[in-house]
């Protein structure tokens, strides 16, 4: 073989040791560059501190529920005429101004500790004037420790008695109520415990809208700190009552 023949296959087995590394060293380089990938993303992102690259639970805080709970039960009406019969949107129209009160006169007053909203939507002048004045302190849960956990208010269900005049329109419904309220608040003594009775009478406006114009309940408190149930009529009692014209 001369001198150029043994020159030419040097070259030739050169290139191709050249060609093998690199298809090797490519290879590796390929893998080692998945394997960083997976390592970052089983690590987390690869974030920084003394976790090792792991990531580190986050912390998250419940927030207190308010949970309302007031059924309709028995529907039934009375008539003076002909036979009547509440409707179901006369029935949800009852149901709606009682939920207006609990929101109102108890759910709003403990969750902020302030004194209750307008009320001129649920009540007519004449049972307003009772409920702002005399009857305050039986009506609204009003200089209540606040509560700041979680607020329940169970109502039994609410039976409805409407009465129908000589035409057969119905003129006004009763509504029976039986809350149990609890509330947690920051005080050791316990959550605050409301337990409300008693009748509600509405009547319907030209609006549709249902008003109370009279009403008969009674309350009693205790927890949160509150020693000595809230009375109007006989602070020995722990119930307060009172009864409205109807």
């Amino acid at each position: 073989m001369d001198e150029a023949s043994r020159r030419a296959e040097r070259r030739a087995s050169s290139q191709k040791r050249t060609r093998l590394w690199l298809g090797i060293g490519g290879g590796i380089l390929i893998v080692a560059v998945i394997a960083v990938v997976v390592a970052l993303v089983a690590g987390g992102g690869g974030g920084s501190g003394g976790g090792g690259g792991r990531a580190q639970p986050g912390s998250t805080t419940r927030a207190p529920n308010t949970n309302v709970s007031i059924p309709v039960g028995n529907v039934s009406a009375s008539s003076a005429g002909p036979p009547a019969q509440l409707t179901p949107d006369q029935s949800l129209a009852v149901m709606k101004a009682i939920g207006d009160y609990v929101t109102t006169a108890t759910v709003d007053p403990l969750r902020s500790a302030k004194p209750a909203g307008d009320l001129s939507t649920i009540f007519d002048a004449g049972s307003l004037a009772r409920v702002t004045g005399p009857d305050r302190a039986v009506m609204l849960d009003e200089g209540l420790p606040k509560v700041t956990g979680d607020l329940n208010v169970v109502g039994q269900p609410v039976t409805i008695v409407a009465l129908a005049d000589q035409s057969g329109a119905i003129v006004l419904a009763t509504a029976e109520l039986d809350l149990d309220i609890t509330g947690v608040t920051t005080s050791k003594a316990g959550p605050l415990h409301i337990i409300r009775r008693g009748d509600l009478v509405l009547v319907p406006d030209p609006s549709g809208a249902w008003k109370v114009t009279s009403y008969n309940i009674a309350v009693a408190r205790a927890g949160a700190g509150i020693d000595v149930t809230t009375t109007t009529a006989a602070p020995a009692t722990p119930v307060t009552t009172h009864k409205g014209s109807k």
